[in-house]
């Protein structure tokens, strides 16, 4: 803190000097000035070096040459040892060699014993000066944190997007793929190898949509997205991903509560959630050791009601708790543990930011999050968010995650359907499958052709089909603009991205929603739900 009245402030003087005389004329001079203060005499290299960190000294007065140590060497030995206090050099003779010497190795004063008498003053403007300094090193490290956090804020979003645009190339390559099998599956009657051989690739099709889905959860935007998931299956789905970040001296062990734990979440968040302190855990365990992930009913061991709900029923919560048996955090530092600049002394890693994370996250899902640990017997972090109730939250799940609302058992058909859509193999394998169900498709390349051939006859077309992403008009502006023509309009917007992000306005306009990849057949099932009702 600045020193703003010197008379009023306990100041812990520690000095460093071997005649007595020298020292009771430096303690006299801050006497004269009334200046409240507490000291302590270091005589030699041992005493300096054992008192230092017992008396915690507020500014250093150090002789510029003793028999065995000089003022130079006592400020390297006090910050060797963490004592980041001003130094003022006191000398016999004047000197500039030596004083520009004290100075550039880090004394904050330099002074002569015939000038003693100002030393009080000498020692007010030092801490001034002090403080100021720390000050502007504190704001500069803190514009540091914050570009750097900036940074990786950015890094994140160009990855997101990348990993949004290979997302959705790749689907597009899945739907294809799965699309065509299915195909072939139904035109002709095949033996039982070559079913077998369609199937398979239509289940790896899916393994390979699956894996999509997961990298887009580690690496997309943190927008929100949130759906019912039972939480033992959201936590197997991802394991592979947690085995992938530990090392092989690492075992992963899962801890299942035998109770169906449904919650309301964004899975990508809650998937950084579990990423980070997994990665914590890692961390925290160089030479290998065993993470437990835990989940339970209710409210148990470190978890606690998020404010204001300490009124609520326990058992309406869910708690996962990821445990290692790593290096541990003394109480000092376990109290930082989710400040955005904590640093692991153990590993030297700085993990803050990635908590912070988390804490926001689980805050964010009207949760809370708890952490334990003792140095030398791991950590413990509990994570407690409440259970979906059904009953209460059925009218704030969007409704597209509710549909297809049954599964028709017809599939043919004469309508006419509008097909939008500007990859041509898709486009044409969806076009030939409904046409070969006795369907009338009218296939569109993008929005802006889609809406040229709707405006010719908007009452022909029973039904539009349109990618989200599309050159020159995309899905949801089409949407927009075929409703102005025909206000009952049906229309399927399907996506290969995550929806995080979108308007939800615009969402709870659209007929249905399909997630790409999909296979022919559930186009057409979803298609006669639509149709039917």
């Amino acid at each position: 803190m600045k020193m703003k009245d010197p008379n009023r402030q306990n100041v812990r003087v520690f000095l460093l000097g071997n005649d007595p005389d020298e020292v009771e004329l430096e303690l006299s001079a801050l006497r004269k000035a009334q200046l409240s203060f507490v000291f302590d005499v270091a005589r030699n290299r041992q005493e300096f070096t054992e008192k230092l960190p017992l008396f915690c000294p507020d500014i250093i007065l150090a002789d510029y040459a003793l028999p065995d140590i000089t003022g130079v060497e006592a400020i390297s030995i006090a910050r060797g040892r963490g004592v980041d206090v001003p130094v003022i050099v006191i000398a016999g003779e004047g000197n500039e060699s030596a004083a520009v010497d004290s100075l550039r190795q880090g004394a904050i004063d330099y002074l002569l014993k015939k000038n003693i008498s100002g030393l009080a003053a000498h020692l007010t403007r030092a801490r001034e000066i002090w403080e100021d300094r720390k000050a502007k090193e504190r704001a500069e490290a803190e514009e540091i944190r914050l570009q750097q956090l900036l940074f990786g804020n950015k890094k994140m979003e160009a990855i997101g997007r990348l990993s949004g645009g290979i997302a959705h190339d790749f689907n597009n390559i899945l739907t294809g793929i799965m699309g065509y099998a299915e195909i072939c599956l139904s035109d002709t009657p095949l033996e039982p190898e070559a079913r077998r051989r369609l199937e398979a690739i239509i289940s790896i099709a899916q393994k390979g949509a699956d894996l999509v889905r997961q990298l887009l959860i580690f690496s997309r935007q943190m927008a929100t997205d949130f759906k019912v998931v039972d939480l033992n299956e959201f936590i197997t789905d991802i394991m592979h991903f947690f085995k992938r970040i530990v090392e092989e001296t690492i075992e992963i062990r899962l801890d299942f509560s035998p109770d169906v734990l449904q919650i309301r979440c964004d899975p990508s968040q809650l998937a950084q959630v579990m990423m980070h302190l997994i990665l914590h855990a890692r961390d925290a365990m160089p030479g290998g050791g065993i993470i437990t992930i835990k989940t339970e009913r209710g409210l148990t061991g470190h978890a606690h009601f998020p404010d204001g709900r300490a009124e609520e029923n326990p058992a309406r919560y869910c708690c996962i708790t990821i445990s290692d048996t790593g290096t541990g955090t003394d109480e000092y530092h376990l109290q930082r543990i989710f400040d955005p600049s904590f640093t692991n002394n153990d590993t030297g890693k700085a993990t803050g930011l990635g908590l912070k994370i988390v804490y926001s996250v689980i805050r964010a899902h009207n949760g809370t999050v708890a952490v334990s640990s003792k140095k030398g017997e791991g950590t413990r972090f509990t994570i407690c968010l409440p259970l979906y109730d059904l009953q209460r939250e059925s009218d704030e799940v969007p409704f597209y995650e509710k549909i297809p609302a049954k599964e028709s058992e017809r599939i043919s058909g004469t309508e006419t359907i509008l097909v939008v859509e500007d990859e041509d193999e898709l486009r044409d394998m969806l076009a030939s499958f409904l046409s070969s169900l006795g369907y009338t498709v009218v296939p569109a390349h993008n929005g802006h052709e889609a809406l040229l051939l709707y405006r010719t006859d908007p009452e022909k077309f029973h039904l539009v089909i349109s990618d989200m992403l599309m050159p020159h008009k995309g899905g949801i502006e089409l949407f927009h603009e075929i409703r102005k023509l025909s206000q009952h309009a049906r229309f399927i917007l399907v996506t290969g991205y995550s929806l995080a992000g979108v308007d939800e306005r615009d969402l709870a306009q659209m007929t249905a929603i399909l997630r790409k990849p999909y296979t022919p057949k559930q186009m057409v099932k979803l298609m006669r739900d639509i149709i039917d009702a």
